[in-house]
């Protein structure tokens, strides 16, 4: 039987991520026309077509769509038989993509690479960035080993472990009013003030938006791109808004010009946790990590 090789679904599978030829062979670091030819070679093998070209890209079709879906399987497979290969005992071996929410990339990931880098010294980490939609995606197809994110996540594949519990805090310009207050400040308070969120998309949003609905909190209209730009239209006295506290320590550091004050809201943040595939060997390979995250965090 002549079979398509895993080169050839690769690149079927890149096809399908990126929508065209030029920036799929761009993703694979070959030339378009060596990417074609693979293509055809699949099509040749499997006796279908498996896309159609348009002056916009290329679609799937309906054979096609099915061999993507294989193919990601397959892909995922042989990544973690790679990885349980590899692995000596209690060491992680090899290459490990590690994916993280850009709320908690910048203020998070350096303590998670430490301690892999600890507990496995071998292991050849690769960090990336992605919202939680496209991170979930990553790793169900086996682009990511790990992710860092906001918890719970409800999927039957997946498995994960809460780190953390990671407050709000009330940010604001160091010349709003409130700056002056050094208690608590309470949810009805925030009702009178300009609440300023990330755009849609994030998380975050999400999570600062139901405490706001839930408080009967009307947030502005003006939204921020990211984390940074939000904390800086805080400094300049745009409005307020609810910062993680494990971001503050960058965010709101001093010389910011951002104070932060704690919600007199116990429940009032989010889950920081660790998730991964449940079939894949890596979960019995991050209890030291699981543990040292959780005390660190605490």
């Amino acid at each position: 039987m002549n079979l398509p090789t895993i080169q050839q679904l690769t690149y079927l599978v890149a096809l399908a991520d990126e929508g065209s030829f030029s920036r799929a062979a761009d993703a694979c670091f070959i030339s378009q026309p060596a990417l074609s030819a693979q293509i055809k070679g699949l099509e040749n093998r499997l006796g279908q077509q498996l896309l159609e070209r348009t002056s916009r890209g290329i679609l799937l079709t309906h054979q096609g769509v099915q061999v993507v879906d294989r193919a990601r399987a397959l892909i995922r497979d042989l990544n973690d038989l790679v990885i349980e290969a590899k692995n000596d005992g209690d060491d992680l071996r090899g290459d490990i993509h590690i994916g993280a929410i850009p709320t908690m990339a910048p203020y998070l990931l350096p303590a998670l690479v430490q301690s892999l880098r600890k507990h496995h010294p071998h292991s050849q980490l690769h960090l990336h960035e992605e919202q939680t939609h496209d991170l979930l995606q990553s790793l169900r197809y086996g682009k990511l080993d790990v992710g860092l994110l906001a918890l719970p996540i409800e999927e039957p594949t997946l498995s994960s472990a809460v780190l953390a519990h990671d407050p709000f805090l009330v940010a604001m310009s160091s010349d709003h009013r409130l700056a002056d207050t050094s208690s608590p400040i309470s949810l009805d308070r925030l009702a009178k003030e300009n609440i300023l969120l990330l755009e849609e998309g994030h998380c975050l949003r999400d999570q600062a938006e139901n405490l706001c609905i839930r408080s009967n909190i009307q947030p502005s209209d003006i939204q921020a791109t990211s984390l940074p730009t939000l904390v800086q239209m805080v400094a300049a006295n745009m409005g307020i808004t609810l910062l993680p506290r494990s971001a503050a320590p960058i965010e709101a550091r001093t010389g910011s010009g951002v104070m932060t004050r704690p919600l007199r809201s116990s429940n009032a943040g989010r889950s920081i946790g660790l998730i991964w595939r449940t079939s894949s060997p890596i979960g019995t390979y991050l209890t030291s990590i699981i543990s040292d995250l959780s005390t660190l965090w605490k």
